[in-house]
């Protein structure tokens, strides 16, 4: 039996040797061509080039008998956020009955050009493990279609039915010439590509006029069109890929002829000081000119000196009235009115107030004079008066343990003056700036320094008591122009629901304690009856032995032939058991009377 078992384990042993041998000896190899293992050239690096889709470049992975189940993986596509590269991977195509050796390829595949930087390797099953290739890095080539921007890199103007515009400046002599003494252009030509593009050519109506990756151009080249080529060795010379053509068009920049500015304030609605009323409607207007049409932005600095949009249409959304050409304006030239209609409705309304005459000659920011951030030499200044009016912030609360201030914000102008024209009223109780009234007290009235006109109301309550939730608060304000009261949701700022759910609450704690109340009378007298019960008789059974007399006790047949009463001496009835039988009657009116 010895033998059979040492044999046994030799040939163990001797299979688990070769298994480990096929695995050291199997190899696993990415290639460029569909060669067996040991004749094939681990490729370091995956170069795909894109000419369109899909790539012409294809790579193979080989091995050798007997592992099986061969696939490409990447090894740090969730790393790189490289999503799509999987589901091509999972679609190389089996090709080892073709060849005669264990082989898949990718060929004919939609390549990203992200792909570049990520790692792939080919894995192999062998004996219920894996055996991996070396890793190889990927490069994915490509030259897209070049583009003309500006120095700022940004595109042209695309104008509907037109095509793309760029713009030179052109200044005009008096005769409507653009001299050369202009401003020069300098165009770029843009491309996206791996590796960077090294070859330039400029194009002018189709015809080579220049080379480099920058051109400048001037008037020379209005009316013209102009388009760029590039190539980084991905393309013949005779086919470089070609940029969009772009128009050349003359550029006079925008710019302010006049305003109403100056007229506005001197005339009504205005008031001296430039002041004007609530509710009052102001119509600004601007005249400009230039080419291509020019655009108007209207621009406010809030007294707080934040520069906004004026709340009227902006740009190429804006009001606008253009003018024939007259006398020696060019043709070219565009003169337009832009309108700025302002209805004066709060007091966020005052501030100074211009336009901006601007060119759009790119895709970028605009060219505007005056600048959209500082106006020029006219604007209109506005300082709204009015009645007293809410704020845009509601009222809020500062607490600070025991004690809390409450804050109103108002507006107005002229300020009300204290102490008369600004009480705080708690309970129909007015308090001026500095009076007290039980817990409250009135601590100031201040500016806002960041709303314009703006005011905030300090009422300090110490300390806060759970009845001042249900307070009636209200801040009462009054000017020359006439009177606000502001209320005050107390309830909501210490954390209540309402001052009628509030009362309701208390109301009903108190009937539930009444109704307590009650219930616990009534079952201590019940445990008392009770009690008492088991010393009485029970009225609900007449015959019962424990509480009435026998038959043969309450009748005498012996006296005159029948039966009769028999009077025996009653038990003596106290006030006490007079109140037990009444409270069981009460209890329970079926029970009988003895």
């Amino acid at each position: 039996m010895g033998l059979p078992i040492v044999t046994l384990l030799t040939l163990l042993g001797l299979s688990s040797a070769q298994m480990m041998s096929q695995v050291m000896v199997a190899q696993v190899k990415i290639t460029d061509a569909p060669y067996p293992v040991s004749n094939a050239e681990q490729l370091n690096q995956v170069v795909w080039t894109v000419h369109g889709t899909p790539t012409k470049e294809a790579i193979f992975c080989v091995s050798e008998a007997p592992v099986s189940q061969l696939r490409f993986v990447c090894t740090d596509c969730m790393e790189k956020n490289i999503t799509d590269m999987v589901n091509v991977l999972n679609s190389a195509q089996d090709i080892t009955r073709r060849v005669g050796f264990p082989a898949v390829t990718l060929r004919d595949i939609n390549v990203n050009t992200n792909w570049s930087g990520a790692t792939i390797i080919c894995q192999a099953a062998l004996n219920g493990g894996t055996v991996d290739s070396a890793p190889s890095a990927v490069e994915v080539r490509y030259l897209r279609q070049p583009h003309v921007v500006d120095s700022n890199g940004q595109s042209p103007v695309l104008i509907g039915n037109q095509g793309y515009r760029f713009f030179v400046e052109c200044v005009r002599n008096a005769e409507g010439i653009c001299q050369q003494s202009g401003r020069r252009k300098t165009l770029k030509c843009n491309v996206q590509s791996n590796p960077p593009a090294t070859q330039y050519r400029w194009l002018k109506n189709g015809s080579p006029s220049g080379t480099g990756a920058e051109i400048t151009i001037g008037t020379e080249m209005i009316g013209q069109s102009i388009q760029c080529q590039a190539n980084n060795g991905l393309h013949d010379e005779s086919n470089m890929p070609l940029s969009q053509a772009v128009q050349i068009d003359p550029y006079s920049s925008a710019k302010l002829l006049k305003d109403n500015f100056q007229q506005l304030q001197s005339s009504s609605p205005f008031l001296a000081n430039n002041r004007i009323e609530m509710n009052q409607q102001v119509n600004l207007g601007c005249q400009v000119e230039g080419n291509p049409r020019p655009i108007v932005y209207w621009r406010m600095r809030k007294q707080n000196g934040d520069v906004v949009d004026a709340a009227c249409p902006q740009g190429l959304e804006g009001q606008y009235q253009e003018m024939a050409p007259e006398g020696a304006r060019s043709a070219n030239i565009v003169r337009l009115t832009a309108l700025c209609s302002l209805r004066i409705s709060n007091y966020s309304y005052s501030g100074q107030y211009w336009c901006a005459a601007c060119s759009q000659v790119s895709q970028g920011e605009p060219e505007c004079s005056p600048s959209l951030e500082t106006p020029g030499t006219s604007s209109l200044n506005v300082q709204v008066i009015g009645a007293p009016s809410n704020s845009d912030a509601p009222p809020s609360i500062e607490q600070r343990g025991p004690d809390a201030t409450v804050l109103v914000h108002y507006c107005a102008e002229p300020m009300p003056r204290p102490p008369r024209e600004i009480v705080f009223s708690i309970d129909q109780n007015d308090l001026q700036v500095g009076q007290s009234w039980e817990n409250f007290h009135f601590d100031s009235a201040v500016t806002n320094n960041t709303v314009p006109n703006c005011y905030i109301a300090r009422l300090t309550i110490s300390p806060v008591r759970e009845e001042d939730q249900y307070r009636q608060i209200a801040l009462k304000l009054q000017n020359q122009f006439g009177s606000k009261q502001i209320p005050v949701a107390m309830d909501a700022l210490l954390g209540g629901d309402s001052t009628m759910v509030g009362r309701m609450s208390t109301f009903w704690i108190y009937i539930l304690i009444g109704v307590g109340a009650l219930l616990a009378v009534i079952c201590v007298i019940t445990i008392c009856v009770r009690r008492r019960g088991k010393d009485h008789p029970d009225y609900n059974e007449p015959k019962s032995k424990a509480n009435l007399n026998s038959r043969e006790e309450f009748f005498d047949p012996s006296q005159d032939g029948g039966p009769r009463l028999y009077a025996q001496h009653p038990p003596e009835v106290t006030s006490y058991d007079q109140a037990v039988h009444d409270a069981y009657m009460a209890y329970d009116p079926r029970m009988s009377t003895v």
